[in-house]
């Protein structure tokens, strides 16, 4: 594992606690008429928290290809 992968499976575990609070209590405050707008943005930045922690664990956990041959000439 590379050292960008580790900083982005610790961002990514990092933003995890964030991200389901604001799904959490966007979902829970949907019920209340008079929070309907903020449970609307909680739901969006939650999801969009969650989206980039995906895509940190993509980076953190993706296979790397080996190195081709070397396509230089002599």
């Amino acid at each position: 594992m590379t050292g960008g992968q580790v900083a982005a499976l610790l961002l990514a575990i990092l933003l995890l606690l964030p991200g389901g609070c604001f799904l959490y209590v966007g979902i829970g405050l949907m019920g209340d008429s008079h929070m309907r707008v903020a449970a609307e943005q909680m739901l969006i930045v939650g999801i969009v928290i969650l989206a980039v922690m995906g895509l940190l664990f993509w980076v953190a956990f993706r296979k790397r290809r080996p190195p081709g041959p070397n396509t230089s000439g002599p």
